[in-house]
């Protein structure tokens, strides 16, 4: 960005706008979870292009992604202010919440959802009609950082007065009181693992189970159903100035007023667009913060 055009900028906004943040701001760090950045670029391009276009006039030249496998190492980079932006479910966004002092600040339709919830589920063969039937048996769950593979459903679990225990494979034996579980990283993995008899249960969300009813409909059960949360949720990182956070949020939220918007979206995770928390963040991320803390008690985290 030529000199006198940022100087110009830098009058126009607020005192806030002209400390030393102003360096760090031009570049806009986006942060999600996964394993492997490439498919992540694939997914995220079209919402790095559109930010940077829209926020050009504000001081961001370039929007980036930055991907890390856990919780903790993105915790890490936020507080090293290398991630401003952090996009995940909620209890992902929850955890790195916690670790970084990051805040959730918007919600994102993904896959045109406000909201979703866990299904815990299982072969209609298998004799089981609810959790407590689980007691001595063993469930399928993806990894420690999924929502609905992992968080909210050992949740339910423990809820429901039963106790968890991680399984050192899928095929160790197992019996009593307790629930063993394995981990299996992928959804596919899991619904399979169910299928295969290699678990007799297992957790998902709704739309994944709805798409595994479709292809082998009356196979499966729902034993039990969570509450609802947010689909997906932006959070952004401690310290990011405030003109900069206005100028995102609007930018976002009337995405889906535009027909270039709604290209982008429909582009990005087919999303629908972002909103504000109904109930605001803080009474939205209550029970969130919560259902951490039960498992953090319970030693599972």
């Amino acid at each position: 960005m030529p000199m006198f055009k940022r100087i110009i900028l830098c009058f126009v906004f607020s005192l806030t706008w002209l400390t030393a943040s102003w360096a760090q701001a031009e570049t806009l760090n986006l942060g999600t979870l996964n394993e492997g950045i490439r498919g992540q670029m694939r997914i995220f391009e079209p919402l790095l292009t559109y930010l940077e276009d829209e926020l050009e006039d504000y001081g961001i030249s370039e929007v980036r992604l930055v991907v890390h496998p856990s919780t903790q190492l993105m915790a890490e980079a936020i507080s090293r202010k290398e991630v401003d932006i952090f996009i995940d479910s909620p209890m992902v966004v929850a955890k790195v919440a916690q670790l970084s002092g990051g805040v959730p600040f918007l919600r994102h339709w993904k896959d045109g959802q406000a909201s979703y919830y866990a299904v815990i589920f299982t072969h209609v063969d298998s004799g089981i009609t609810s959790l407590d039937d689980l007691r001595g048996k063993r469930i399928a769950l993806e990894d420690y950082d999924s929502s609905s593979g992992f968080i909210v459903p050992a949740h339910m679990l423990l809820t429901a007065g039963l106790r968890i225990k991680k399984l050192r494979a899928p095929t160790s034996s197992h019996n009593g009181e307790e629930v063993g579980y394995f981990l299996t990283y992928n959804d596919k993995n899991t619904m399979f693992a169910v299928a295969a008899g290699r678990a007799d249960a297992g957790a998902t969300n709704q739309r994944n189970y709805l798409d595994l009813m479709e292809a082998r409909p009356d196979e499966f059960r729902v034993i039990a159903i969570s509450e609802r949360f947010p689909r997906s949720v932006l959070m952004h990182r401690p310290g990011l100035p405030e003109a900069l956070l206005d100028e995102l949020r609007y930018t976002l939220k009337v995405m889906s007023t535009s027909k270039n918007g709604q290209s982008v979206l429909k582009n990005f995770q087919n999303s629908a667009g972002f909103d504000e928390f109904a109930a605001g963040s803080k009474r939205t991320f209550a029970p969130i913060f919560e259902i951490l803390q039960d498992l953090e008690d319970a030693g599972i985290n």
